[in-house]
């Protein structure tokens, strides 16, 4: 049996990342990944604040060399009303203005690569068939095509996503209430681009059904999703195939800009309903990125979450190591920690599915600083930095909500939100 300092199941971004950080910290760290790479993957855009990580992680000169799309900002189009707007994501912050688009086949291959580099020793394709904990530690037998390895840590970190290896095994998934959707999605050759900065910025189309994503990469390739509540999927009696174009067809804006270009990729399919898990700690284990916990993507938050708590995991199992203590209650804080950082945007989300909320959003004004402060949240910042005035600017911004609500009511427009159509 092979002994480690710390297991990590997964290898995407949480599980590459959390094994980085440790093996940066000197610890002996072991990889478990099921899939071969590169593999296709949903989660192209990137927040800005994942470039501040991707430079801590050391890997930002690999990806800059990828030459992956630039995105400065992300536009949102009202089909009910034919109204848009778009925000660019602000200089002067401590990360850049800017983030990548990117091809998660690619993006998660550099990623594990370089986590080879600095030490991991990587098991792929491996599946964990069984953990086994003590009190003095973990051992985990894996499946792969050459035997079953045993390995034996004093540390597990469960980075296996929506499959969550822990929280299925021994705990339990909490679904969020209507949120329920699925997405379906392809990449397209020669789709129509815009010119100067605004060529990757990411486009999201909300109309009743759901909302669509228009993501920009590299190379003349364009990623366009449909995500459409739970309810309408099972309602649809054709192909999944077809319900992707009648969505597609429902906006003007991405019909147009697809005509004429090639579908490259299937249509794919992955129920994007949000949950959260529980435990997210335990005696000698940790949970990052998606095992911990799904939110709607509309604001493409999945990498960025993936990245910074296995930044933070890390940082809590190292610290556990200098004390000895592997106990639940070591990693307490480490969850609070999430869980705070996760509650914002979560938030956000809610909010921006209601008519009062998206009426504001749509006519930005940066009084008491709320412009900045939804920035803050667009970027991923409030992980890094969430200085009390943007907090306060976030409730003021929602006491508005509360107000175009009422207004909205005695003029008699819509103000159900849009996670009960």
């Amino acid at each position: 049996m092979d002994a480690f300092d710390v297991i990590v199941a997964g290898g995407g971004p949480g599980g590459s990342s959390t094994a980085t950080f440790l093996a940066d910290a000197g610890l002996r760290v072991a990889l478990f990944e099921r899939e071969r790479f590169p593999r296709f993957h949903v989660g192209e855009s990137l927040m800005p604040a994942s470039m501040l990580l991707l430079e801590q992680l050391g890997v930002r000169a690999a990806m800059d060399e990828r030459g992956f799309q630039l995105k400065y900002g992300a536009s949102f189009h009202d089909e009910e009303t034919g109204g848009a707007q778009t925000f660019y994501f602000l200089p002067g912050q401590p990360w850049p203005n800017y983030s990548y688009q990117v091809p998660r086949a690619e993006f998660d291959t550099v990623l594990l690569e370089h986590a080879k580099k600095r030490g991991v020793t990587v098991y792929q394709p491996a599946s964990v068939e069984a953990t086994e904990f003590n009190a003095d530690g973990v051992t985990v037998t894996a499946s792969s095509e050459s035997g079953a390895p045993r390995v034996r840590a004093a540390m597990l970190v469960d980075a296996t996503g929506r499959d969550a290896l822990m929280a299925s095994r021994y705990g339990r998934r909490r679904r969020i209430p209507n949120l329920g959707k699925v997405a379906l999605f392809a990449h397209f050759k020669g789709a129509a681009r815009q010119s100067g900065r605004d060529e990757g910025n990411i486009r999201i189309y909300v109309m009743r059904e759901g909302w669509l994503w228009w993501i920009p990469l590299a190379g003349g390739l364009t990623s366009v999703g449909a995500v459409c509540h739970a309810r309408t999927v099972k309602a649809w009696t054709g192909e999944l195939e077809a319900l992707f174009y009648a969505m597609v067809a429902r906006s003007r804006g991405v019909s147009e800009a697809l005509a004429g270009a090639v579908r490259v990729t299937p249509v794919h399919r992955q129920a994007s309903f949000a949950y959260d898990n529980s435990p997210v700690v335990g005696d000698r284990y940790v949970a990052v990125g998606d095992a911990i916990a799904f939110v709607d993507p509309i604001f493409s938050g999945g990498v960025y979450i993936a990245l910074r708590t296995g930044q933070l995991a890390a940082a809590a199992i190292t610290e556990a190591f200098r004390a000895g203590d592997f106990s639940a209650r070591r990693f307490a804080a480490y969850e609070r920690r999430v869980r705070a950082g996760l509650a914002p945007l979560f938030k956000f989300i809610h909010k921006y599915y209601e008519p009062a909320f998206f009426d504001l959003f749509m006519r930005p004004r940066n009084h008491f600083g709320i412009y900045e402060a939804v920035l803050n949240v667009l970027s991923g910042g409030n992980w890094v930095t969430s200085p009390l005035r943007l907090r306060l600017a976030l409730r003021i911004l929602y006491g508005l909500t509360r107000l175009n609500g009422w207004l909205r009511r005695r003029a008699g427009l819509p103000i159900e939100s849009r996670l009960e159509w």
